[in-house]
């Protein structure tokens, strides 16, 4: 059952039970305790006036008192509040305070993106204004400048494995088929861009991205469906499953050109962190998509420039 469900169930059971206790707190307090206080009174009351032959001022102001007593008591006992009632508000009042700290978490991403946005946008004009620096390296200057602000937009945890890479595609010498080279990339675990996997047109998330110049976003890859579709082969290493357990690939398109320039990618150890369905305020997918961007805006500007593409040489 859901988080929201279990809570739900858990709080019309209780209010089930407090306003079964509730009704007969007040039977007890209503019919039994005020009600045999007053009989009580009463029967004393008429007891000694009967054993003194007589109804004395005393005896009437003892019956009006014990009608006092009863009536307020009664009167108590009906605006006492009913815990049942108090349980709901207090579940509303918790509900409203999360929305306002899932509107305030949202607000804070929302500005985490922008910052890197414009100092990513930063990084490439000042980048162009250095002597022969390649597109690469200025995606890679990018993401090192905005890190702590895409990290916010991210929504990354501090105990989170994560990566963030640019993948740029290139022609492979010995078969002349694409393959995507890691060229920029911030990581949880340090990785040399040496290290780094290169995956052929087709295979993997960034591979099929490529392959399909379309957007891919996974909220699980441990799903039957995920498993069959990105199945690594012999490309798979130990600790794929405990660190991409979810991710998302955006491609990068430079002006016009039908073939994407590459791709930004980035994967999180947590189910679901990335997820195609609609989100409260900013999707932890809006990020790659700004990378996307601002990568192809640095390899235009680049090529505008008369810059070179890569500084990252192919393996082999």
């Amino acid at each position: 059952m859901p988080s929201g469900g279990l809570k739900a169930a858990l709080i019309a059971a209780f209010e089930g039970y407090s306003r079964a206790l509730y009704r007969a707190s007040k039977f007890a307090k209503i019919a039994l305790v005020i009600g045999g206080a007053a009989i009580a009174t009463i029967a004393l009351a008429i007891d000694i006036a009967h054993a003194n032959d007589e109804i004395s001022g005393w005896t009437i102001a003892g019956l009006a008192g014990a009608f006092m007593v009863a009536v307020g008591s009664i009167f108590d006992a009906i605006r006492e509040t009913d815990a049942a009632s108090a349980l709901s508000i207090a579940a509303r009042a918790i509900d409203e305070l999360n929305d306002h700290e899932e509107f305030d978490g949202a607000v804070t991403r929302g500005l985490d993106l922008y910052n890197s946005m414009d100092v990513m946008r930063g990084a490439i004009e000042q980048s162009l204004d250095l002597p022969d620096v390649a597109a690469t390296s200025i995606v890679q200057t990018c993401l090192s400048a905005a890190s702590n602000s895409l990290l916010g937009a991210f929504d990354f945890g501090i105990k989170d494995i994560w990566t963030v890479c640019v993948f740029m595609a290139q022609t492979e010498a010995d078969s002349g088929k694409m393959i995507l080279r890691c060229v920029a990339h911030l990581r949880k675990i340090p990785c040399e861009l040496s290290e780094a996997r290169e995956w052929p047109q087709g295979v993997g998330v960034a591979g099929i991205a490529y392959s399909m110049n379309h957007e891919i976003i996974i909220k699980d890859m441990s799903s039957p469906d995920a498993v069959a579709m990105f199945n690594l082969g012999t490309m798979a290493r130990d600790y794929d499953k405990e660190r991409y357990a979810s991710m998302v690939a955006v491609p990068i398109t430079v002006g016009t050109s039908p073939r994407p320039w590459g791709v930004a990618i980035a994967t999180c150890d947590r189910p679901n962190h990335f997820s195609p369905e609609p989100s409260y305020g900013v999707a932890t997918t809006e990020p790659v998509r700004a990378i996307a961007a601002m990568a192809a805006l640095a390899v235009k500007a680049s090529e505008a420039a008369g810059r070179r593409q890569t500084d990252v040489a192919p393996r082999g």
